[in-house]
């Protein structure tokens, strides 16, 4: 796994009125960053998105509804894991929360018919605090 790269499974509590879950709580160890935008993205199948690149925010992503193939690239080169690529899949039957910081590169490609992610960042959007590079060979 990518050096500071967090990934979390969660609980659903189920009954017969549906489920409850918590997604992120300021006691988890990855919220000692804060967070100052939570944005809401629906993306259709079979569309590829990345490589993002944020060069000071830290995000957090959930999978609302659908399902995705998640890529994580260590553009760090500082970093014990640079270079290395992570991918995983992530659907609504298996809910979790990815957390990874900035240089890490992200992108992903939507499996489901409907996909619905939350993002919530450190940072406020500018497209000055991002770079984008082709998602190549994805």
């Amino acid at each position: 796994m990518i050096k500071d790269v967090i990934i979390r499974k969660i609980t659903s509590n189920n009954d017969n009125r549906g489920f409850f879950r918590e997604i992120m709580k300021v006691t988890d160890s990855y919220t000692n960053v804060k967070f100052k935008q939570i944005s809401h993205s629906k993306v259709h199948k079979s569309i590829k998105k990345g490589w993002h690149v944020h060069k000071k925010q830290y995000q957090w992503n959930y999978l609302l509804k659908g399902k995705i193939q998640v890529y994580l690239l260590d553009l760090r080169k500082k970093s014990k894991t640079y270079k290395e690529q992570n991918k995983f899949i992530v659907n609504e039957k298996e809910p979790l929360i990815y957390f990874f910081p900035p240089h890490v590169a992200h992108g992903y490609v939507a499996l489901g018919k409907d996909n619905h992610i939350i993002y919530g960042t450190s940072g406020v959007f500018s497209k000055l605090e991002e770079y984008k590079l082709p998602f190549k060979n994805i």
